[in-house]
This record gives structure tokens, C-alpha cells and sequence, in this order.
């Protein structure tokens, strides 16, 4: 055995998603995820396994039962009839199979009782299924012009950050970046909180009080879970302040 290569001794799952490439036909479609979730998983010293959408939803306990912790990945807006809203105009791309497969995933996974990270469309499945709900779309948000901030990253690369967060003191986040009152993020969401799960507590707010990170509420839930809604998986190559390998390193808590 080679004593210089890292042991992964944490099974993290990351789930997948379906891309039908440029055809439609269910013949071309392909389970893939994004590889910034595998390969910042295995930087912080864990093995990821990708899990793949299933029709089945019974099988969700099987796979969860061999994980040490799980990331729900980003991607398409979450059905609003999950919430008991309907569709606003502004609405983007929805996939119904997506949803009712991590909603098996996410309960399967609190039963267990194993951590949960939840990243972008992620952050935002946790708060519903945990009877939160979302705004369809950032002009739903209540916020002045003089204080509205960009959230939809398109004029940069995403590995570079788009704007800050100021951190909750003394929050899991704060402790896994040595007590940082701000950190600067990239994003990529046109939905954002409107009421949080009363089970989870905000702990990063961007500059127009948008929701940007939340975790457990202790008071209330046992459960293990925090939640982004920026894209940490695409800044953990940078050597600077703000490289985010911090979030992975939150399985290790565990």
C-alpha cells in the first residue's frame, strides 16, 4: 500500500440529476453531476458516490444506508406544488421526478441521522421539505433598488466570487471559516427564502437581506444540516481567503 495516499473514510453521497444532451429521446438521456461535488468531497478527504435519479423511490433507504452523509446538488427550480403554490410566470425549468426522488432521499436520510449539505436548488429543496417556501423569483423579493444585489452570476466565472455575505457570530459556518464575519461568494439563483423552516435558522444574509446560508436550529430539531445557496464547489481551487473546501470539511464534524 502507498502510505502517501489519503484514506477516505467517509462515504458522502451527491445526487444526480438527468441532461438529455441536444436530443429529447429518452434513449440519449444520462445521469451526471457536475464534477466540482466529487472532486471538493475528495479534496476535504472523502469518498463521494454519485447517486443516480431513480423512478423507484422505495430504493432511497438502500442507498442511504450506506452513506455517512449526503449533498443535495444544484439545478432546477423545485416544483412549487411541493410548497402549495402554482406556478408564477417567472418560473424556470422544473423536473418532477427530481423532486420526488430527493424528497425520498432527504427523508431516508433524516431517519438515519445522517448530515446533510444542501447547495444552491439543495438549500432551497431543505427549507421546503422542511415546510419552508421560496419566492419564484427575485423580483418577488420586497427589496429596494438601492439595496438590491445581483445574484444570478453571468458576467464571471464562477470559480471567482460575485458578492459578499455577512456571517452569523458563532454559527457552524463562522466556525468553519475561523470566525470570518463576511465571506465573498459566487451565486447563481433567481429563488430566494421567503419563510424559513421553523426547524433551521439563518446564518448568512447578503447585503439585501436575502437568506444566503442556514443550519439546524438546535432549540428546535436534532437534525444534521446546513445549507448554501451559493456554489462552494466551484471555489475550493483558488489558494486564497476565499477558497470554500471549508464546507466539505463540515462531514468531518461527524
Amino acid at each position: 500500500m502507498n502510505k502517501n495516499v489519503p484514506i477516505h473514510k467517509r462515504l458522502i453521497g451527491v445526487t444526480g440529476n438527468h441532461n438529455a444532451l441536444e436530443h429529447d429521446w429518452d434513449e440519449f438521456m444520462r445521469d451526471y453531476s457536475p464534477h466540482g461535488y466529487s472532486g471538493s468531497l475528495t479534496k476535504a478527504g472523502h469518498m463521494p458516490i454519485i447517486i443516480p435519479l431513480q423512478k423507484d423511490v422505495s430504493l432511497a433507504e438502500q442507498y442511504i444506508a450506506h452513506l455517512d452523509g449526503i449533498v443535495f446538488t444544484g439545478g432546477q427550480d423545485v416544483s412549487p406544488l411541493l410548497y402549495g403554490r402554482e406556478p408564477s410566470p417567472k418560473l424556470r425549468n422544473v423536473y418532477p421526478p427530481r423532486d420526488c426522488w430527493e424528497r425520498a432521499l432527504f427523508e431516508a436520510a433524516v431517519k438515519k441521522d445522517i448530515p446533510i449539505l444542501g447547495i444552491c436548488r439543495g438549500f432551497q429543496l431543505i427549507n421546503i421539505l422542511l415546510n419552508g417556501t421560496v419566492y419564484q423569483d427575485l423580483s418577488e423579493y420586497p427589496v429596494g433598488q438601492a439595496s438590491a444585489v445581483q445574484h444570478i452570476q453571468e458576467w464571471g466565472r464562477m470559480q471567482y466570487p460575485h458578492h459578499s455575505v455577512t456571517v452569523e457570530k458563532d454559527s457552524t459556518l463562522a466556525n468553519l471559516f475561523n470566525g470570518q464575519k463576511v465571506l465573498h461568494v459566487n451565486t447563481y439563483h433567481h429563488q430566494v427564502i421567503e419563510d424559513l423552516s421553523t426547524s433551521l435558522k439563518a446564518t448568512a444574509w447578503a447585503d439585501d437581506g436575502v437568506i444566503e446560508a442556514f443550519e439546524t436550529d438546535t432549540r428546535k430539531s436534532s437534525y444534521k444540516i446546513l445549507g448554501v445557496q451559493w456554489h462552494p464547489e466551484m471555489m475550493t481551487d483558488e489558494d486564497n481567503e476565499s477558497n470554500m473546501l471549508p464546507i466539505f470539511n463540515w462531514f468531518h464534524q461527524f
